[in-house]
């Protein structure tokens, strides 16, 4: 009788034990899933996210191969009608056109807002554009890169612009879709004829050309948003030219 009493105790301090290691394993299991899962959860997000050095450069200093005022290298690739320090100092000049008519135009200063910028079927609707392409101009607007012509002049206006923010819609262009840019002194109607990929180190599409022409771009990730070292161009011919009474101020 004695052995069968302590058999039963032998039995019953060990399923005790049993069920305490159950309990801590049941505890420690619950209380290590989360961090476990929050874990994998961002080593996931860590690779999926990783990309090499120049594509995780702040958003705000990356302005399509451009740097603003500040960057020479491209501004020096482009003839311009005048230069910078002139261009900074013009506000009102008188210029003929095709038709050899007189017409004012209203040079822009490093910052102002430029024109507004519309195309309709893609769902650009009174895009601001700004003269510079430096971070705080696009983060208002799209950007008027001031190493093209002015908007009225003859050639490649060259306007960027953040493929998150006021570009988002810019991949929706299609070819025959009309774009208008206009300003105080003139509005100018585009139709699409083009549109190309290129990458960052290829200024082909920016440099002056002889005909008249607008050159939007941003950056390009097949659709996705983000950074990248390719760019989208959406290339248009002028159609048409309408200058305005612009008034001079004594």
């Amino acid at each position: 009788m004695s052995n069968h009493k302590s058999g039963h105790s032998s039995g019953h301090g060990a399923h005790h034990r049993h069920s305490s290691s159950n309990r801590v394993l049941r505890t420690i299991t619950f209380v290590l899933t989360p961090f476990l899962v929050l874990m994998i959860v961002c080593g996931a997000l860590t690779l999926a996210l990783y990309k090499p050095f120049y594509t995780v450069k702040p958003m705000l200093d990356i302005v399509f191969d451009a740097k603003g005022a500040d960057s020479d290298n491209l501004l020096n690739l482009v003839d311009s009608d005048f230069s910078l320090e002139d261009r900074h100092k013009a506000e009102r000049v008188v210029v003929d056109d095709d038709t050899k008519q007189e017409h004012t135009m209203l040079y822009p200063y490093y910052g102002d807002k430029y024109a507004t910028l519309n195309c309709k079927n893609a769902g650009m609707n009174d895009i601001p554009v700004y003269c510079g392409t430096d971070s705080a101009n696009l983060e208002k607007g799209a950007a008027w890169f001031n190493g093209s012509v002015y908007i009225g002049h003859k050639g490649n206006v060259v306007i960027a612009g953040h493929n998150h923010t006021y570009f988002f819609n810019l991949p929706k262009c299609e070819i025959g879709d009309i774009v208008t840019l206009e300003t105080s002194y003139v509005k100018q109607t585009y139709i699409i004829t083009q549109r190309e990929v290129f990458h960052e180190t290829d200024l082909t599409y920016i440099r002056p050309t002889e005909d008249d022409r607008l050159t939007m771009y941003t950056c390009w990730n097949n659709g996705r948003l983000g950074m990248s070292k390719y760019r989208l161009a959406i290339i248009c011919e002028l159609t048409e030219r309408e200058w305005k009474d612009v008034k001079e101020k004594k």
